[in-house]
């Protein structure tokens, strides 16, 4: 309701008493000046909701995406110690499907746009899905045999190696700040 009077406020705030005579020359020029500043007030009131849409969104994102990975460990975990079920790696398997129907879904219903075209060759796409299909297949055994902590610990224990694969084969150099 505040808003609505500052905006109705906006086309009777003109005192017709102040105005210079040769003003009425031009007819309309109040009328003008008025749209003119509704127009600034709510462009400006766009602006203030696209900044906060663009600091908030990418927060609310990677906000989601930590509690669902959490998430996720402590019920693999979870099915694998309390429920039973002994094969992690159909575990993975039964996460992509339920994964890959999801996002097929919401591409279907146009929740998610499509995505670009890749420029990677088939079978590079293909090598880099079936390496991060099968490490986290192996994620999901350690995770039966191993404590939650001592699953994130090791893989954060990764990221080290991962460093020294790139000095050895690539020779990258990593500065020492990072």
């Amino acid at each position: 309701m505040r808003r609505m009077n500052q905006i109705l406020g906006l086309f009777f705030s003109k005192d017709v008493r102040k105005q210079n005579p040769n003003d009425f020359a031009k007819p309309g020029r109040d009328l003008e000046n008025n749209q003119a500043s509704l127009f600034e007030k709510l462009h400006s009131s766009e602006s203030a909701k696209h900044e906060r849409q663009r600091i908030f969104g990418p927060l609310a994102a990677l906000t989601f995406n930590l509690v669902v990975a959490v998430g996720i460990i402590f019920l693999n975990k979870w099915v694998l110690e309390n429920v039973g079920f002994q094969f992690p790696v159909c575990l993975t398997v039964i996460h992509y499907a339920v994964s890959w129907a999801l996002m097929a879904s919401l591409k279907f219903f146009s929740i998610l746009p499509a995505s670009p075209s890749s420029e990677l060759a088939p079978l590079s796409l293909f090598t880099f899905g079936f390496v991060n299909s099968v490490s986290t297949g192996l994620a999901n055994v350690s995770l039966k045999y191993n404590s939650v902590g001592f699953y994130q610990m090791a893989k954060i224990a990764i990221t080290p190696l991962i460093v020294l694969a790139e000095f050895i084969w690539y020779k990258k150099r990593i500065a020492f700040s990072k």
